[in-house]
C-alpha cells in the first residue's frame, strides 16, 4: 500500500494467517481510490461497495465507514457500511459486501465479526447485509454470526443477466424475434440513440419521474442534486452512461447505466410516454445492449427482477397470466438469465429486540411496519 493511502486509515489489528500479514485497517473517507480499484478488478466487486457510491449517498444524508483488510500489503477485502439516523437511531446498510478475494472461510468469517463488531461500537441499532452477487460462502457465515434472514430494506434479490461477452450476433439471437422487430421499426419510424452529457440531468430527472409518476412509485435517486451527483462522481471515471431516444427532435426516453468492472448495470429508466407507437424503449434497450457487446464488457445486469418471475424461469414452469403482463417481460424478451441474489439478513444491536424481531415480525406480517421504520 502507498504512504498516502496509509495515512488515511486507522490500523485496527495485524495478525499472521498461512497467506502472510493480515492487517485491517478502517476509515471514514469518502474518496478511497485504491479501494475502489480492487473492486473494479474483483469479480465479487459492485459498485454499492465502492467510495463513489459513498459519496453519492451522502447527499441523502448516509455516513460511510469502512474497513479494508489487506495481505502483505495487497487489498483482499474489506466491507463500506452506509449508515444515517432515522426515527429509531443509527441504521446501516451493507451492500454487496463484505468483499473477500479470493473467498475463504476465515476471511469472510473474520469479517463478518467486525462487522457486527463495527456497528456496536458506531452505535448503530440495525445493521443490514446483502453479500455480493457472486458470493458463496457469506450468507452462511453471517448466519452463524446472528443475521437474522429478513429484508426490511426491500433489497433486490433477484436480477435478469445477459452475456454480451460472445458478440453480436450470439447477442441478437437470444433475443426474442419480436424485440429485434421493434426495434427495426423504431429506426424505420425516425427514433434517434445518442449519449447524455451532464446538461441533461434535469432532462433525465423529468423522464425518470414520468415512468415513476405511472407506477406508482417514487424516484430514486429522489432528486436532482442527488442524481447530479451521481452522475457527477461516476461519470468522473468513466464509469456512467446514458442513452437518450429522441423522436420528431423530442428526447422520449432514457436509460442511465453503471459502468463498473465487467459489467453494465441498466439502473435507471424514464419515458413520458410519447411515441409508444414507434417503440423508442425497444431501441434505446437493443442499441445500449449491443453497445455493452462492442466496447467488451462481459454481462449487462437489469437490476431487479420479480422473484417469483425468476423462481419460475429457473424451475422451468410457465408464467401466469399476471406474470406475462408486468414490465419485467420487457426486459425478459431481450434474452436474459434469472439469477437469484443472495438474501438479505439483518444483524440487531440489543438481544431483546433481536429475539422480538426473530420471533415476531416476519412471522406475524409486521414486516410491512419494520420496513417503514428503517425508511
Amino acid at each position: 500500500m502507498t504512504d498516502d493511502w496509509i495515512k488515511h486509515q486507522i490500523l485496527i489489528e495485524t495478525s499472521k494467517i498461512p497467506e502472510g500479514v493480515l492487517s485491517i485497517w478502517r476509515s471514514s473517507q469518502n474518496n478511497d481510490p485504491v479501494w475502489d480499484e480492487f473492486l473494479a478488478k474483483s469479480p465479487m466487486g459492485q459498485f454499492q461497495q465502492s467510495s463513489m457510491w459513498a459519496e453519492v449517498k451522502a447527499v441523502d444524508g448516509w455516513e460511510c465507514l469502512r474497513v479494508v483488510a489487506t495481505i502483505d500489503d495487497q487489498v483482499a477485502g474489506g466491507f463500506q457500511i452506509l449508515w444515517r439516523r432515522t426515527r429509531l437511531g443509527r441504521i446501516g446498510y451493507v451492500s454487496k459486501g463484505p468483499v473477500v478475494v479470493p473467498e475463504t472461510q476465515n476471511l469472510v468469517d473474520r469479517l463478518a465479526v467486525l462487522m457486527r463488531d463495527q456497528a456496536r461500537e458506531n452505535k448503530i441499532l440495525a445493521l443490514v447485509v446483502q453479500p455480493p452477487d457472486e458470493s458463496q460462502l457469506t450468507s452462511d457465515i453471517l448466519g452463524r454470526c446472528g443475521f437474522i434472514q429478513s429484508n426490511p430494506m426491500g433489497v433486490i434479490e433477484s436480477t435478469l443477466i445477459i452475456d454480451v461477452s460472445k458478440g453480436h450476433d450470439v447477442l441478437d439471437k437470444g433475443m426474442n424475434r419480436n424485440s429485434r422487430r421493434l426495434a427495426r421499426l423504431a429506426k424505420q419510424s425516425g427514433v434517434l440513440i445518442k449519449e447524455g452529457t451532464p446538461e441533461d440531468i434535469g432532462l433525465f430527472f423529468n423522464l425518470m419521474k414520468e415512468t415513476c409518476k405511472r407506477q406508482g412509485t417514487r424516484p430514486n435517486p429522489g432528486s436532482v442534486e442527488a442524481l447530479g451527483q451521481l452522475w457527477r462522481t461516476f461519470s468522473r471515471h468513466n464509469q456512467l452512461r446514458v442513452f437518450f431516444a429522441e423522436y420528431d427532435h423530442e428526447v422520449i426516453a432514457g436509460l442511465l447505466n453503471i459502468v463498473f468492472g465487467k459489467k453494465v448495470s441498466l439502473w435507471k429508466k424514464g419515458w413520458n410516454f410519447k411515441g409508444h407507437d414507434c417503440y423508442p424503449n425497444d431501441l434505446l434497450y437493443y442499441e445500449t445492449l449491443h453497445w455493452a457487446c462492442t466496447t467488451n464488457y462481459n454481462h449487462c445486469d437489469f437490476a431487479a427482477l420479480d422473484p417469483n418471475i425468476a423462481d419460475a424461469m429457473i424451475n422451468g414452469r410457465q408464467l401466469s397470466e399476471t406474470q406475462q403482463k408486468t414490465r419485467d417481460i420487457f426486459n425478459i424478451r431481450f434474452g436474459g438469465i434469472p439469477k437469484l441474489l443472495p438474501p438479505a439478513r439483518i444483524w440487531i444491536a440489543n438481544r431483546f429486540i433481536r429475539f422480538w424481531y426473530n420471533n415476531l415480525v416476519d412471522r406475524t406480517g409486521l414486516l410491512l411496519l419494520s420496513r417503514k421504520l428503517f425508511m
